[in-house]
């Protein structure tokens, strides 16, 4: 019988101990599914976990309680059962007692440990909002049995808490935490790796500014209104892009936008070519503006194009509405566009990269490359080698970044063209 109540004693020290588990485990995300599909206990373990001191209080007196119970009862009536066997012994004999009692408090520690604690607290683990459902309740009522005791804790555990400084944090998830757990989720199998590759970009486009979204000016294609007609008509019809930026001399005295479309639809109906009644206006933005403002100023005006212009109006680049799904989602080739690759994995494990590839693809390059958009002032691998190097550079020209050497392999005229990327071996990195 004794064995019986002991057992019955560490179980529900067990109990106790899986509920702690359980509930501090517990996602709110998931708990709040469970109360959607009907789950009460669910509803109760969101109040426990928003009331964490009074739980933990609980749940630390229901542990302590039964422990003390445990010990004493288990002492006073195992004891008896050892002692007449440890007093055949007569070198024993004066500490038979004492040994047995240490003996009984051995065993039943152990029991406890292991079907009290361990095996309930990786149970709980295993499915921590359903089972924290099932037992929110209990606890809930055990908690207001033992009101006054708790309130007694809690308001001690606060008043020692605040003496010595900490303050309680408010229980939310950072952007880093939340990046992790969807990388987490990818490498597991739950979410697909395009998924969290989508998921990525759009934490990346929030930290962006105009300048990282924009086609810089070098690539932006253009006519000049103080050219002959004849001179316009040509260099539209060797253009690909369907928005032309209209400048008098050079970019920097834009005047606006010339859709080609509407070009050629003039050149179709036989109307007279005036450039100057095509254009049309776009929306100007500084270099710095961030990434979701220049959204929502392209989504204001109704515009698939905005000009970039730095701290003097200087013409910097454009930014159309396929930049900014290029920037969500990745390279989406127009029409019969031939896409090279960025990047280019070689048979010795070096990579070859463009200079004008997105400076994203350097996480697919190197292992723990790290971004911050809010900070950095260029957009391309290319940009990033001047940054790290700090002059004009040239081929040959190497850096070293982190456990890897980055080499300047060919230039265009002042421009990074190629670069190669490859770890250093681990005597080198040393």
């Amino acid at each position: 019988m004794e064995f019986f109540i002991i057992l019955i004693l560490i179980l529900i020290n067990g109990f106790f101990s899986l509920s702690e588990i359980a509930v501090i485990s517990s996602k709110e995300t998931r708990l709040h599914q469970l109360v959607q599909s009907g789950k009460s206990g669910a509803a109760i373990t969101i109040k426990l976990l928003s009331e964490s001191e009074k739980f933990l209080s609980s749940v630390q007196v229901g542990i302590t309680l039964v422990g003390l119970i445990t010990g004493a009862y288990s002492g006073i009536s195992l004891a008896g059962y050892l002692t007449p066997f440890f007093e055949k012994f007569q070198i024993l004999q004066p500490y038979s007692h004492v040994i047995s009692i240490s003996l009984i408090m051995f065993l039943t520690t152990y029991v406890t440990i292991v079907i009290g604690e361990l095996v309930p607290k990786t149970i709980a683990l295993s499915n921590p909002e359903r089972i924290a459902s099932f037992v929110a309740p209990i606890i809930n009522i055990f908690s207001s049995i033992f009101y006054p005791f708790v309130k007694l804790l809690s308001a001690s555990t606060t008043f020692i808490t605040g003496m010595l400084g900490i303050k309680k944090t408010p229980d939310s998830m950072t952007e880093t935490e939340l990046r992790q757990m969807i990388k987490t989720a990818s490498m597991e199998g739950v979410i697909e790796p395009t998924q969290n590759t989508i998921h990525e970009k759009v934490f990346n486009f929030s930290d962006k500014r105009a300048l990282h979204l924009m086609t810089h000016r070098i690539e932006v294609e253009w006519i000049d209104l103080d050219e002959s007609e004849e001179e316009i008509r040509k260099d539209l019809e060797g253009y690909q892009h369907n928005k032309i930026i209209c400048c008098r001399g050079s970019l920097d005295h834009f005047v606006g936008v010339l859709l080609l479309r509407d070009y050629y639809k003039a050149v179709a109906q036989g109307k007279d070519f005036k450039v100057e009644e095509m254009i049309v206006q776009p929306v100007v933005i500084h270099e710095n503006t961030s990434a979701p403002k220049v959204l929502e100023q392209m989504k204001q005006n109704r515009t698939h194009i905005c000009v970039v212009v730095d701290e003097y109006g200087d013409f910097e680049g454009i930014i159309t509405f396929h930049d900014i799904m290029e920037n969500l989602v990745g390279v989406l080739p127009d029409e019969g566009e031939i896409i090279e690759p960025s990047f280019f994995i070689r048979e010795d494990n070096s990579v070859l990269v463009n200079g004008d590839a997105p400076i994203e693809i350097m996480s697919n390059v190197i292992e723990g490359f790290d971004i911050d958009f809010e900070v950095i002032d260029y957009s391309t691998v290319a940009g990033f080698v001047i940054d790290q190097i700090n002059v004009i550079p040239k081929v040959g020209d190497k850096i070293d970044y982190l456990d890897y050497v980055i080499e300047i392999i060919d230039m265009d005229g002042n421009r990074i063209d190629k670069l190669l990327v490859w770890k250093k071996q681990e005597e080198e990195a040393t």
